[in-house]
């Protein structure tokens, strides 16, 4: 929880890999599992291991009063599809997956690779300028927004709505003072989405929500609060991932030249590097389940109700799945990766991440091959979420 860590998580994770694979974290009050094949295994055993009650057991870290004053956000999180057990999140899952299936997301190609040229056309041609300000935020937040049918002009309002809650949810453990944002940031988008869905009613449009908004009178519908919840699950998963996927990818292939004039024309090197990237810097460093019986884990009794981390970011560099783990090399030979998660939870929104990335980093080789690093990266506290908070660039 330091900032060393924050800035450079890998040696912290390197020492778990070899001297604690299974650790009992008193800072975050819960286990942390770093080997590969175990995260997998982990997040695939959906019997040992729950997403349900997640939000509970986390929000145990504040106060019984606290837990009141920000219940309607608790409610909202525990709503979503990503903390709920089957049967409640096979319903969910099944009623969004049609619009994130891989026919779906290749039909949006054309109208990425639209957003990304319109963002490289406003991009200096000398001087600095900041990465996440320009691309790797307003991308993946306006492909998610015209997804779902949310007008472009509410992207800034969006990304304040996803940080409040993002900040409670990634953090190592719940504050007061994230618990207070992230109702804020919960009322101010229900209170904007009911007057959406209620306009999505009267006058449907091709986009994700008003399909959402259908589902409302079908047998086994979203209620009105799971609705609210599903939206507002999709826009900050479907940016707050993505964004920090190619904000992680520039700070690499911009120290190793060559890897970034080899996506320049070349689709097949941008999803194998895209791939690399998901492994050795995801955005996405651990995914969280409470213990729903004694586990054994490494020779390690996990009780029962224990919070369990499955630290994808370690798993990732695991000596013993893939050779040479601090190596960035998108032509290995054993990619793979638990990025996107495993099993049940397995991220629905994996085929646009992949795609988004790969588009915006052939895109900027191919029209920027003189692009530099103008100062080196600066990273949040989110213990969840890796992501530059600002990365400067210019052109040579």
């Amino acid at each position: 929880m330091s900032e060393e860590f924050f800035e450079n998580p890998y040696p912290y994770y390197q020492y778990l890999l070899d001297h604690a694979p299974v650790a009992w974290s008193e800072k975050v009050q819960g286990w942390l599992v770093s080997p590969f094949d175990d995260v997998q295994a982990g997040l695939q055993d959906s019997t040992a291991f729950g997403s349900g009650g997640r939000i509970d057991e986390a929000a145990q870290a504040l106060s019984q009063e606290a837990r009141e004053e920000n219940a309607p956000a608790l409610a909202c999180l525990n709503a979503m599809m990503s903390f709920r057990d089957a049967p409640d999140h096979t319903r969910l899952r099944r009623l969004v997956s049609k619009a994130f299936t891989a026919r779906r997301v290749v039909s949006f190609e054309p109208r990425i690779q639209e957003i990304v040229d319109e963002l490289l056309d406003a991009w200096p041609t000398s001087g600095e300028f900041d990465l996440v300000t320009s691309f790797s935020f307003p991308l993946p937040a306006m492909v998610i927004c015209r997804m779902l049918g949310i007008p472009d002009q509410r992207l800034d309002d969006i990304n304040r709505w996803a940080d409040g809650i993002v900040q409670l949810l990634s953090a190592g453990v719940m504050t007061e003072h994230a618990a207070r944002d992230a109702r804020a940031s919960v009322v101010e988008a229900t209170n904007y989405l009911n007057g959406l869905i209620e306009e999505k009613r009267s006058a449907p449009g091709d986009d994700l929500l008003s399909a959402l908004v259908v589902l409302e009178e079908e047998e086994e519908a979203l209620s009105r609060d799971e609705l609210i919840a599903m939206i507002i699950q999709l826009f900050f998963a479907g940016f707050e991932t993505t964004e920090g996927l190619i904000g992680n990818a520039l700070s690499i292939l911009l120290s190793q030249p060559g890897d970034f004039r080899s996506l320049s024309g070349d689709q097949k090197f941008a999803e194998l590097t895209t791939e690399e990237v998901l492994r050795f810097d995801n955005s996405i460093q651990r995914q969280t389940r409470v213990a729903r019986e004694d586990v054994t884990v490494q020779k390690v009794v996990i009780p029962k109700g224990s919070y369990v981390f499955f630290l994808i970011g370690a798993a990732n560099r695991d000596p013993r799945r893939f050779y040479e783990p601090d190596s960035f090399n998108p032509l290995r030979g054993d990619l793979g990766n638990v990025a996107f998660g495993h099993g049940a939870h397995f991220c629905l929104g994996a085929p646009l991440a992949r795609l988004e990335t790969r588009i915006a980093l052939q895109s900027i080789a191919e029209r920027f091959p003189r692009l530099q690093i103008a100062d080196r990266p600066t990273y949040g506290s989110l213990l969840a979420v890796r992501k530059p908070k600002r990365l400067m660039l210019g052109n040579a």
